[in-house]
């Protein structure tokens, strides 16, 4: 019964998080906002909603920081492992020389929370709080206001440079009704993840896995599936940058999730709390987003291969990272 639940609600956030990137995309154009920026800041965040309602869930109902901390660096590796899977779409160039160089901007900021959380994570007690929360939250608040920031400028350029007509998609569709759905959908995706973090801690002991590896495979998986829905819908409809920048803006999001997760958790500084275990996912998310800073720059022009060379170190280093996390 538990793995039905689980997977119920994997299917809820699967299908509910893909329209809601619909509506969301819809409300984009009622409101006269560039879709660009809207795959690297607006986008990512609809798509990593589950992740953050689950984490906020699981320092609260479920009591669980491992599961939110696992479910956070778990989602970056899936993600970036979507990217890979995404590459085999392509035949003849490799995805990451399809979309422009701006985007190591997302893989870089990406980097640097990684780095910032597993820092605190390490150090623990050492970092000073205000309260109950983290300096190293603060912080973490603080460099992702600036990436968006950094990255929605740098976008408008691009914009400003390659857009100049803006095609009216959704005449068929009002302002009205498109909130209405997009707050439905929201609101059935925050259902289901209030209740998810507590279905795979249950999984998690019923098994003897550690949450750690629960949390950073099973969970990350359901709850990254709107970046799976949007991504390739994306890719299929040849609109390959806002893809990819869905899922390296998602992976900035997701440890700012981290950081309000830190709000949420009364009974102290959320860092103070989580298993240094997790370290070893986020060092995973960190070499996989270097990973693909090398295909971004680099750009080869031809694959010898079905898959690029980054996309095929992208997977080892994935399912190597998954099979470390499980053993311990």
């Amino acid at each position: 019964m538990l793995w039905i639940l689980f997977f119920l609600l994997t299917a809820i956030i699967f299908f509910s998080g893909k329209n809601l990137v619909r509506y969301g995309d819809i409300l984009a154009e009622k409101l006269n906002i560039g879709r660009t920026v809207i795959g690297v800041v607006f986008v990512a965040s609809i798509t990593s909603l589950p992740e953050l309602i689950t984490g906020i869930s699981s320092v609260t109902f479920a009591d669980s920081p491992d599961i939110a901390t696992g479910n956070i660096f778990g989602s970056c590796m899936f993600n970036l492992l979507i990217l890979a899977i995404l590459d085999g779409f392509y035949r003849d160039t490799p995805i990451t020389a399809k979309v422009h160089h701006g985007l190591t901007l997302s893989s870089s900021f990406g980097i640097i929370l990684i780095a910032v959380s597993s820092t605190a994570i390490l150090l623990k007690n050492k970092i000073p709080v205000i309260g109950w929360i983290s300096f190293a939250s603060l912080l973490i608040i603080l460099i992702y206001l600036l990436a968006v920031k950094v990255i929605t400028d740098y976008e408008k350029r691009i914009i400003s440079r390659s857009i100049h007509k803006t095609v009216e998609m959704y005449r068929h569709i009002s302002l009205k009704e498109a909130s209405v759905k997009y707050l439905l959908n929201a609101t059935v995706i925050i259902i289901a993840s209030v209740f998810l973090p507590k279905v795979a801690k249950d999984l998690a002991h019923s098994y003897g896995m550690t949450e750690t590896f629960f949390g950073t495979f099973f969970v990350a998986f359901a709850t990254s599936f709107p970046e799976i829905a949007v991504s390739i819908v994306a890719a299929k409809m040849n609109m390959v940058t806002i893809s990819v920048a869905n899922l390296l803006g998602s992976n900035i999001f997701n440890i700012f999730v981290l950081a309000i997760n830190d709000l949420f958790y009364t009974k102290g500084s959320l860092f103070n709390n989580i298993d240094i275990s997790n370290n070893i996912s986020a060092a995973i998310a960190i070499l996989m987003s270097s990973i693909v800073i090398i295909g971004l720059v680099y750009r080869a022009e031809k694959k010898k291969l079905r898959l690029a060379y980054e996309s095929i170190a992208l997977i080892i280093v994935y399912i190597t990272g998954v099979a470390i996390i499980y053993s311990i």
